[in-house]
């Protein structure tokens, strides 16, 4: 298994190259004018290329923790590392403060014409995010010891989350003749709650960690590679298309939770001879 541990670099170390592509498609790929999708554009397709193949390989790595399904909870994610709590609790802070402001855009903004139900979505939303960075840091302290009944169900807010996260983006998004700017970031919130249905699944269900890893890793490369293309392109003067305030917003909570995932990522590709509960 000594191949797997490359996986959580790799899935760092693409995202690099992804988001200069995801910024050139961002650049080529639309009218200035309009900000709707230009024909013939060829960075759309070597940014999905790019993906493609990065999938490909984290599905290659992925493959030696198949003999890990029936290993304790406690030998695959149990660690008091501090660099793991460290980067959950700023996942889960980042988690906390995104929903915050989630929720005072919600309540200070409105979009024309939208239904009360929409509204109403929305500040759910905002404070299961708010939660789910809570459960985030509680979930990574939990994991210093023995997992309880009490500690494994701080994994299904993130879950819930997730599912509430890709309904959000997707009613925002669905009907907006600028999609071709938001699918890769839909794609990957699709990816996200897979792999958060894979963490909860360890404790929930028969454990895959595969699946864990491969899910993780290319949402994290995705969701990466979206928004900082995106961030990217606007420091290259690029105008259109203009995501809104909530969209970045989204898009950094994607990140925010690929943070967590990309820790986990990294414990779960250690070797696992032995447990690390130890100071």
């Amino acid at each position: 298994m000594k191949q797997t541990k490359v996986l959580p670099v790799l899935a760092v170390v693409l995202c690099l190259p992804g988001v200069v592509v995801r910024a050139l498609h961002m650049l080529n790929g639309f009218d200035i004018g309009t900000g709707l999708p230009t024909t013939g554009d060829a960075w759309v397709w070597y940014f999905t290329a790019l993906l493609v193949l990065a999938a490909v390989i984290y599905a290659v790595l992925s493959v030696p923790l198949r003999a890990a399904n029936d290993m304790p909870f406690e030998q695959l994610l149990g660690t008091q590392n501090a660099g793991f709590r460290m980067a959950a609790v700023i996942s889960g802070l980042l988690l906390a403060v995104g929903g915050v402001g989630y929720l005072y855009l919600t309540m200070t903004t409105g979009e024309e014409d939208a239904a009360g139900w929409a509204k109403a979505l929305e500040i759910v939303y905002a404070a299961v995010t708010i939660l789910c960075g809570l459960c985030a840091i509680g979930f990574a302290k939990a994991q210093g010891s023995e997992m309880t009944e009490q500690s494994a169900k701080l994994t299904l807010v993130p879950l819930i989350w997730s599912c509430l996260h890709l309904l959000v983006n997707y009613r925002m998004t669905c009907i907006d003749p600028k999609l071709a700017s938001f699918a890769f970031g839909l794609v990957a919130d699709v990816l996200l709650v897979l792999a958060l249905y894979h963490l909860a699944r360890l404790l929930y269900g028969k454990p895959r960690p595969a699946l864990l890893a491969f899910f993780s890793a290319v949402t994290t490369t995705m969701a990466v590679s979206d928004l900082g293309g995106y961030g990217l392109s606007r420091l290259m003067g690029v105008t259109t298309p203009e995501w809104s305030g909530k969209m970045v917003l989204r898009g950094a909570l994607s990140v925010a939770a690929c943070i967590l995932l990309l820790a986990e990522l990294f414990v779960l590709c250690r070797d696992h001879s032995k447990m690390d509960l130890s100071e």
